[in-house]
Formats: C-alpha cells, structure tokens, sequence
C-alpha cells in the first residue's frame, strides 16, 4: 500500500480552544483508496495573547500529530504560512485557517487528481457557512449550496515540490497574500486541477481578518498591478486564466453564439440550423440585427422563438459583435461568433470546447475551413486557387475564445469596417495568448457574390489601418 505524508499548516493568532475543530476535521479524513495517509499538522501561532496561545497550547499538546510553533512578533499570515512550509516534511503540503473546516472526503476527492505529473495543485469549491446575523457583500454563488471557487487556500492540496521552486507567500502582504500567490502560479502556467466538489468549509463568523474590508485595505490592486507588471517584464501573456477554467471536469460551460445581421434573411436560416444541429448544447444565441431594411428581425423571432434578438441602428458588423457580447449570459464563460452567410459542420463546438476545457492556459480555438460557393458563383480573380483547400480560418465564425480575454481586450475595433477581425487575431498575438486551431474542416464558408466580407476597398484601407496600429504599438514599446 502506498504511503503519504501530507503537512497541513494551520496559521493561528488569538485562537484558543476551538482550534481542536479544525484539527479534528483534518484526523478525521477519508483516506484514498489503496493509499496510507498521515498527517503532521503544524500549527503556526502568530504571536497570539499569552492566553490564547496556552489554549492553543492545551490541545496541541493531547495531539500526537501536531507540532505548535510560536513565533514572537505578528508577521501576519504569509510569514506564519512560510515558517510552516519550511518546517514540512511531507511531500504534499495543504493549508487550514483556524476557524475552518474540511469536509472528510477533502483529501480522498483530491489525491487522484495529482497522479498526472503535469497536475501540481489541486483543489475544489469553497462552501460558506455564514453565522446567524452576520451579513455577506459576496455578489453570487455559483450553485444554491452556497460555494463559489475561489483564492482560499485550505481548499487546496499542493505538491512540496512547488513550494521547493520558490513559489512561497509574499511577506510584505498581511492581506491578499493568497491573491498573489496565485497570481504567480498562473502567470508561470503551473498545472492546476479543480474538481466540482467542496474541498473547503469557509467559516463566515464576522470576525474574519478580511471580513467586509474593501479593495484598498487588501492591497489588491497593489497586488494586480505586481501581477501585470511581472507579466509585461516577462514579454509574454499578458492575461491569465480565471480560476474557474481550472474546473475541468465542468459539463455547464455555456456557450454565447452571437451572430450579426443586416439584410440577412433569405440566408441567415442555415447559420441557424447549423448551430441548433450542434452536437454540444449548453448555448444561447444573440442575433443583432444591424439597421437591416427587410424585417430580418421580425423574421427571425417568427421562425426561431429561442433566439434572442436585439435591434440597432445600423453601425456596422464590429459594433452589432460588441452588442452581442454585452448582452451575453452573465453565466457564459465562452464566446463563439457566425456570420449569417456562414455554416458550422455539427461537431465545431464540442470540438473545440473540449480544448479549453483541457488546458485552461490557452485563451482561443479556431477550425479548419472550406469555401463552398453558390450555383452559378464562379472563384473570383482575386482569389487565390488554394482557397478552394481546407485551411485554418481566423474569421469570426472558426472562433471560440474565453469571455473575460476578449473582454479585456476590449471586443472588436468598431473604427475598423472590414479588418475588426484581422485587427482582433492581431492583438491576440501581440498579447501572446496562447491559441489552438482544430485541424478539420468545420466551418463552410459560403460565397454567392455578395458577401460583406469582400468589399475589396474597404478591405484595404482597414489594413492599412491595422499597420500603422501595429508599428505604432511596437514604437510605444521601445
């Protein structure tokens, strides 16, 4: 049988006899199969009161596992975390804040998860538990018990070899020191793995160090702000994975499909068709109707009841993108975009849901496509021949691309008229985020002569434009 030592730190300041809670939650734990656990649970008193840390002494003395350490002067809960870290001797480190709990199954539900060696931390969703009378400025659960994913550390089960590599906790930071620590372990795309079950029993009793403080007194715009420079000095992404794309065992990723049209009706219906023939169904689909002239909105309510419709003046395909993914879901986390005149194949989305579901780090997923033309449209002379062959697309309708990156780049270009897609591809890339495509045919792009996307003037001008922004981006950066 496979033996494990895990070392649970338990940072504690002015705690006394209720610190057994936590500690029992931690004997108390189902072992996984096939694996003997033992815990050595060490506690980090942070200069408490002479009164307190006797408590706490009381009960860490009755305790064979636990090793109680006190430390002179307060240095907050980083130095407490670090002094435990370098006290450890299991190979697996986790963390446990003195008025917390685990649930019994935490360790069970979370050792498989690192049998990957490309898995180093692992952890699951948070349940609040909130005293009677104590009120929460928390915005939203994730579910109806409660839970949300998030920074809290006790949730986590983390390899020691992580710690070993220098990702220890900032000293300097009494608050959000679990914020950043964060921050540095997905800006180096460490391996994270989040399963859907509670791993952590958060204790919401008032006096919480971080209870009701707001973004100053955390420090975490400092914090942020560390972040984004680290990220720029390194010249890579300058953007991260929230820490819910980790959830990769998440069957609810909701798809926000928004397709732009004007004067679209005699074709928009097979756009449609193809994306309620997907293979995937957790979407909803956002038609803006663009200042058309011949009641395409009214047609598309009539034939297609589950279909959100929004109407505005006509300001161009760029402006009717944004609008659709300002009104998207505020649950979505992915967004995909059609062209009326497009068709997706049925597997697209699956397809490429599937990748960002399996590597959190890459922001973007494209397909393969191919031309198809209309009865009597013949190629025209300004394209090449080897259009006719499947190839990756990089057109709005081939892409699938996580909400919060596109948002923080701020949607697509509306000064641009043709180009906001190229110039949306650009701007990925100077960012550095990392990208997929789906090596297969997915996508018909469907050509009849009077296609938008093939107004050749404008079509120039916008490039011309997409330069000049590209050297005077580069210029700016010295």
């Amino acid at each position: 049988m496979e033996k494990v030592l895990i070392s649970v730190i338990i940072p504690t300041y002015n705690n006394g006899n209720e610190i057994i809670n936590p500690i029992d939650s931690i004997k108390n734990q189902l072992s996984p199969d096939g694996v003997d656990v033992e815990y050595e649970i060490i506690i980090v008193d942070d200069a408490s009161t002479p009164e307190k840390y006797e408590e706490v002494k009381s009960v860490a003395e009755k305790e064979e596992s636990v090793n109680l350490i006190r430390s002179t002067t307060n240095g907050g809960p980083s130095v407490a975390r670090n002094l435990g870290i370098k006290l450890a001797s299991g190979s697996l480190i986790s963390f446990l804040d003195a008025d917390d709990l685990w649930p019994e199954n935490k360790i069970r539900l979370l050792f498989p998860e690192l049998g990957s060696p490309e898995i180093e931390i692992a952890g699951g969703k948070v349940k609040y538990r909130i005293k009677e009378g104590v009120e929460l400025d928390l915005n939203k659960w994730e579910d109806d018990r409660q839970r949300i994913t998030h920074v809290h550390l006790g949730a986590l089960l983390v390899r020691r070899s992580v710690f070993d590599r220098g990702y220890l906790f900032d000293e300097e930071l009494r608050f959000s020191e679990d914020v950043d620590w964060w921050s540095r372990i997905r800006e180096d795309n460490i391996g994270i793995s989040i399963i859907e079950e509670t791993t952590l029993l958060y204790q919401i009793h008032g006096n919480n160090m971080s209870f009701n403080r707001d973004i100053h007194e955390l420090d975490l715009l400092k914090v942020l702000h560390k972040s984004l420079l680290r990220r720029k000095k390194k010249g890579g992404n300058t953007f991260m994975p929230q820490i819910k794309d980790f959830r990769n065992r998440r069957d609810d990723l909701l798809v926000s499909i928004i397709i732009p049209l004007y004067n679209g009706s005699k074709v928009i219906g097979r756009a449609l068709q193809s994306i309620i023939n997907q293979t995937y169904k957790n979407f909803e689909i956002i038609v803006v109707d663009d200042g058309s002239k011949d009641n395409d909105a009214e047609w598309v309510r009539n034939n297609y009841q589950n279909v959100m419709v929004i109407q505005q003046e006509n300001r161009g395909v760029a402006a009717a993108r944004n609008t659709g993914i300002n009104a998207a879901n505020s649950d979505s986390d992915i967004l995909a975009f059609l062209d009326q005149d497009d068709e997706w194949l049925p597997e697209k989305l699956i397809k490429q849901v599937a990748v960002l579901r399996e590597d959190p780090y890459c922001g973007w997923v494209t397909c393969n496509q191919k031309y198809v033309w209309e009865n009597g449209i013949e190629r025209p002379g300004f394209m090449k021949p080897e259009i006719d062959k499947p190839h990756r697309s990089f057109v709005p309708s081939s892409l699938l691309i996580r909400k919060h990156i596109l948002l923080s780049l701020n949607g697509f270009d509306e000064k641009l008229e043709m180009g906001n897609d190229l110039d949306l591809i650009r701007k990925l890339r100077n960012h550095k985020i990392k990208e997929a495509n789906i090596d297969e045919v997915l996508l018909f792009k469907w050509y009849d002569g009077n296609n938008e996307s093939y107004k050749i003037e404008e079509a120039k001008a916008d490039i011309f434009a997409i330069l000049r922004n590209q050297i005077k981006k580069r210029n700016e950066q010295g």
